[in-house]
């Protein structure tokens, strides 16, 4: 199968995976403003999508091909995942039930094409599994600093400093419309409720929970992914294909059968 091109001359994201004897290849570009999905099996076309958004789907048999994209991918059309799902993945995962066994609830992860970004990043992550889930991590922390650093306010002041333009609504006067006056029965009054107030310690409690949530959140995140990567074994590789013009080898009794056939 030939892969397309992308305006910037590198080649189209394309993803394999074997399932049930077919072998599966999924092959994605830019096209103009939209991403093209196309997907291939046992070398045959099986389908086709076009879509603006960050994900497509193609259906095969009882399942589906997911396909997400970053924001490179925008530019030059590689996906950044590929995957075969259940036909009903999006209902299964919003039951939140988590299966130690099968962490991606029924996901079989393509394998990217060698070259693109994916399998750069897929390498990266095999090689150093803990590393590359620690992301989640430094993204939390860097969300929870971001406001106690003062860089909100400083965008906010660089903001208020860009000479935006000013532009002048109309004012335009609302009519006086007469409503009618409803006399309203009295509310009875209510009995004086106990005052409650919260032990001293809640207010510290809540106030670094909204820091440390976030954070706790992640390294669970990245706990259970680096969990998952390590017990995940690498792709076989594929047998190369034999040269053209190369001889099959005989099986031992071959030759000798043959040999005794014809004297």
């Amino acid at each position: 199968m030939t892969g397309g091109f992308s305006p910037r001359g590198a080649p189209a994201g394309r993803w394999t995976l074997v399932r049930d004897g077919h072998r599966l290849e999924v092959e994605t570009a830019r096209v103009g403003w939209y991403r093209a999905v196309r997907l291939f099996v046992d070398g045959e076309p099986a389908g086709d999508a076009t879509t603006d958004a960050m994900k497509a789907e193609l259906p095969y048999g009882e399942m589906s091909v997911a396909v997400a994209f970053d924001l490179l991918g925008l530019v030059d059309g590689q996906a950044a995942r590929c995957d075969l799902v259940p036909a009903d993945h999006s209902e299964a995962s919003d039951d939140g039930e988590d299966d130690e066994s099968d962490p991606d609830g029924g996901r079989v992860a393509f394998e990217p094409g060698a070259g693109t970004r994916a399998a750069r990043r897929e390498a990266l992550a095999r090689a150093h599994p803990v590393l590359y889930a620690s992301r989640h991590v430094a993204a939390a922390t860097a969300k929870v600093l971001f406001p106690l650093l003062g860089l909100g306010a400083l965008v906010r002041v660089l903001l208020r400093a860009v000479p935006w333009p000013d532009v002048r609504l109309p004012d335009v006067d609302a009519p006086s419309i007469p409503w009618p006056d409803v006399p309203w029965p009295g509310l009875p009054d209510l009995p004086d409720l106990p005052e409650v107030s919260a032990p001293p310690w809640l207010a510290p409690v809540l106030a670094a929970a909204k820091f440390a949530v976030p954070i706790l959140i992640a390294v669970a995140v990245a706990a259970r992914e680096a969990r998952r990567r390590k017990r995940t074994p690498p792709p076989p590789a594929e047998d190369p294909p034999p040269a053209t013009g190369a001889t099959t080898p005989e099986a031992p009794g071959a030759r000798t059968g043959r040999d005794g056939g014809g004297s």
